[in-house]
């Protein structure tokens, strides 16, 4: 991988400070301005639908204008929608200004992910020598994109590890708008220099064809996908509560960093060793490692038990959704961006699904039996999986 690589993959994970941490953000701006939690839970709704009915609109756009041009608009539009919330007071203010933030939301995620298989694949080919022949190129190929994605999850891990201590520390030091401000203008920078380094990847039109829901590979990896985002959304419910429920309410943050780390640590790994065996087979098996290891969170009560446990169920995750922004790739070839961008509306409705089934679990019961609610979503993704195994894309290798 060229260093070109790696700083596009490094200038888009950080552009997505703010829409990673939007959540926390929301909370603490409508919290301060609009008149307590109740209005935070309504903005956050608010941006969580925008971006999921813009999404797909926002990837589809990528193939047809270009990223640079897409992810140009949408970043003003985003930039100034944001601004705009900083400064909003009162309840309808801050909700409107909330959706427009989430309408407005670059596909910064559906762009890079799929421009990786472009820009790897002539470095693995060269790698390969021209002797090596049509499968070992593929081979080399594949290797070189699992690489790039292993990559980007650990950015992306990178990025959740460190924009709490962002966030917290610009809210506690000059206060929430102040937070949101700087959050933006951030986010707004690192996009200003991956649009810098942004190669002009060719996108061939999209020629008519069957509906993406119509291809069996799509419909496993949106019902894996979907149950897996009620699994995050859940645990997003879980974390806090568990903790709240420990007598630690303070520590939850470093419950979820600490499940953030573990994650780091295996798409660390992914990335060292590079991709092996065939890409179906491992996003199994890494699945049912995820389902797995869901399991003894309900054993804890304590906090430092917690850790340990949490920190083990992340090792699976940044390389399960590597291999899955693989199979994608190779199930949509030229319309991935656009499949990507459904699939971050299959996740926003996922992990609302999740957060609004945990909520009243975590009220009863913090922690133990409640964490049997993301291990069910995890275990249904399995069966769904292992059922529908032979749709998934296979390698272009034997």
């Amino acid at each position: 991988m060229n260093v070109r690589v790696l700083g596009l993959i490094v200038s888009y994970n950080a552009a997505q400070l703010p829409v990673a941490m939007r959540p926390l953000l929301i909370s603490l701006v409508a919290a301060q301005q609009a008149g307590g939690y109740t209005a935070a839970g309504l903005a956050g709704g608010a941006a969580a639908a925008g971006m999921a009915v813009s999404a797909p609109w926002w990837s589809r756009a990528l193939s047809r204008f270009g990223d640079r041009p897409v992810l140009l608009l949408s970043g003003a539009l985003f930039l100034t929608t944001q601004l705009a919330l900083a400064a909003a007071h009162g309840l309808v203010p801050v909700v409107a200004t909330a959706a427009l933030c989430g309408l407005c939301t670059p596909p910064l995620s559906s762009s890079l992910r799929s421009m990786l298989p472009h820009l790897v694949t002539p470095k693995a080919l060269a790698r390969t020598g021209a002797g090596g022949g049509d499968h070992r190129r593929a081979a080399a190929s594949e290797a070189g994109s699992g690489r790039a994605y292993a990559v980007n999850a650990v950015a992306n891990e990178t990025v959740y590890i460190a924009s709490p201590l962002w966030v917290t520390g610009w809210a506690a030091f000059a206060g929430a708008p102040a937070a949101l401000v700087a959050s933006a203008l951030a986010g707004a920078a690192a996009l200003a220099a991956g649009l810098a380094v942004t190669p002009a990847v060719p996108r061939p039109p999209v020629q008519a064809g069957p509906s993406l829901v119509a291809l069996p590979a799509v419909r496993t990896l949106g019902s894996t996908y979907l149950a897996y985002w009620i699994c995050m959304g859940a645990m997003w419910v879980l974390l806090p509560a568990f903790a709240a429920h420990a007598g630690a309410a303070h520590q939850a943050g470093l419950l979820v960093a600490l499940w953030s780390i573990g994650s780091l640590a295996g798409g660390l790994a992914l990335a060292v060793r590079g991709p092996r065996g065939a890409q179906r087979d491992r996003y199994l098996w890494l699945l049912g490692t995820l389902a797995a290891t869901s399991l003894p969170l309900a054993l804890p009560g304590t906090v430092p038990a917690m850790a340990v446990a949490i920190a083990l169920f992340g090792v699976a995750l940044a390389p399960w959704l590597a291999t899955g922004d693989h199979l994608t790739a190779m199930a949509a070839g030229p319309r991935a961006a656009e499949l990507y961008g459904w699939l971050t509306t299959v996740g926003q409705i996922g992990s609302a699904v999740g957060a609004a089934l945990a909520g009243p679990l975590g009220d009863r019961y913090g922690g133990g039996p409640a964490f049997l609610l993301p291990a069910a979503a995890l275990l249904a993704a399995l069966a769904v999986a292992l059922v529908r195994r032979r749709t998934l894309p296979q390698d272009e290798h034997p």
